[in-house]
């Protein structure tokens, strides 16, 4: 069960996620890191993969889309 926010994972966490959501997805990691700072998702790092839930992901694919379309 995800219990963590991502402003509550530790610093090291957050850069770990950021880069991996960012190179699965081929988007800056500027970018996915304001949005991940924005929505503040549950999410948890488990055996190197970061785990969230499948609706939250989508819905900050489409955030990170927005934005990156914005540019």
């Amino acid at each position: 069960m995800l219990t963590t926010h991502y402003k509550s994972l530790k610093p090291e966490s957050k850069k770990f996620a950021i880069h991996r959501i960012a190179t699965r997805i081929d988007t800056p990691e500027h970018i996915v890191k304001k949005v991940l700072e924005n929505r503040n998702p549950l999410m948890d790092i488990r055996d190197n993969r970061v785990v969230v839930n499948r609706n939250s992901y989508n819905k900050l694919l489409k955030e990170i889309h927005k934005e990156f379309t914005a540019i």
